[in-house]
């Protein structure tokens, strides 16, 4: 089962091509050589019952939709990951499916849980932990193969509840994931262009919104200054239309209000911005429910299935996450569930990038775990 840490204060459970303008704005897609294989499909989904349509745009009825989110996801943890695949997606599907997810040897045909085989020295392409001063690091690159942004790999586990003790084994020593952590905050600057948007979660959660500290480059810095900086950095340049950098703003301010910080100053400005790229997707959303394949740039509707995963998926992701609960169940939420879910039914056992795949994945999880029924 997976367990998604819903802003937990606690310290020890700490809180992400077939066309050119993918590879131009969505740096995180990888190719398609690398993708999961589907090993069992599922059956058909039941007939739903006719449903009244507005002009263009489908009501989406309550009975069906929760089995075909189910149905999807299910489709999704059928897909076989191996030990032969690369740490890129090895980490998303871990995001995608859970701690749960288990790897297969394809030579001897045994099963580990990745988080077990990561954690104690196993070997993947692409996957190098690096001792240093502070605590560990982990290798950026091979692009597609290894960690494809700073933190990006910790923040996806934190995202799926791994506990700051968590051991790992490197290089015939035992180290945790606060190490990591202490590593981050040697590493980060405000005054260099650097990404954040994963930095923000792996901090906010294992150190609070309230931490300062001191870098290793002698500079005192807040929570709040990384908030800042990605606050006003540009979000439809940024890793999959921006959907990354507006998830890790959102995480820490959900993070912060729930610790008891009040909405004012810099964390107000993340909930406007919130409400107004949460208006923006909506108004950008296409007929049959999915999200545009500009993201936040402005309509689009092309019809290469990966592209649409993509796109729909991450923005998804970040408004499962993000939109009230009331908001949840409104009818455009409620067809963005049902595209997204159709999408992934609709291609069956064809290769999909680890990237695409499990976010999208990751979004119907947070979007069913919000909406139980």
């Amino acid at each position: 089962m997976m367990r998604h840490r819903h802003f937990s204060g606690k310290v020890t459970h700490c809180f992400l091509l077939g066309s050119t303008l993918i590879w131009l704005f969505c740096p995180a897609c990888a190719p398609v050589g690398d993708s999961p294989t589907l090993t069992l499909v599922n059956s058909a989904l039941p007939d739903e019952p006719n449903v009244a349509e507005l002009p263009g745009r489908a009501v989406v009825p309550a009975d069906g939709l929760r089995q075909r989110i189910d149905a999807a996801i299910d489709q999704v943890q059928h897909r076989e990951l191996q030990t032969s695949h690369g740490f890129w997606t090895v980490l998303h599907g871990i995001l995608g499916v859970g701690t749960d997810l288990k790897l297969i040897d394809p030579k001897t045909r045994t099963a580990v849980t990745a988080i077990d085989y990561i954690t104690g020295g196993g070997d993947l392409r692409g996957m190098r932990f690096i001792p240093t001063p502070a605590g560990l690091d982990v290798q950026m690159g091979p692009m597609f193969v290894g960690q494809g942004h700073v933190d990006q790999f910790v923040a996806e586990m934190l995202q799926v509840g791994l506990s700051t003790d968590h051991p790992f084994q490197v290089d015939g020593r035992y180290y945790t994931l606060m190490d990591f952590v202490r590593q981050a905050q040697t590493r980060v600057r405000v005054t260099e262009n650097q990404e954040l948007s994963w930095t923000v979660i792996v901090i906010g959660q294992c150190l609070g919104t309230q931490a300062q500290w001191t870098n290793s480059f002698d500079e005192s810095l807040r929570l709040e200054d990384l908030v800042r900086y990605e606050l006003d950095q540009n979000v439809e340049a940024a890793a999959c239309g921006g959907t990354h950098r507006l998830f890790g703003l959102h995480w820490v301010h959900q993070l912060h209000v729930k610790n008891g910080g009040a909405n004012t100053g810099v964390w107000q400005e993340v909930a406007e911005k919130m409400k107004r790229y949460q208006d923006l997707a909506r108004e950008l959303q296409n007929p049959d429910g999915s999200f545009s394949t500009e993201f936040f740039r402005g309509p689009g509707n092309v019809d290469e299935m990966r592209q649409r995963i993509t796109s729909s998926g991450h923005v998804f992701e970040w408004l499962a996450l993000s939109l009230p609960e009331e908001q949840l169940r409104a009818n455009w939420v409620r067809r963005a569930a049902n595209s997204l879910s159709n999408m992934i039914l609709d291609i069956q056992s064809a290769p999909m990038e680890g990237g695409t795949l499990y976010h999208a994945a990751h979004g119907l999880r947070l979007y069913r775990d919000r909406c139980a029924d």
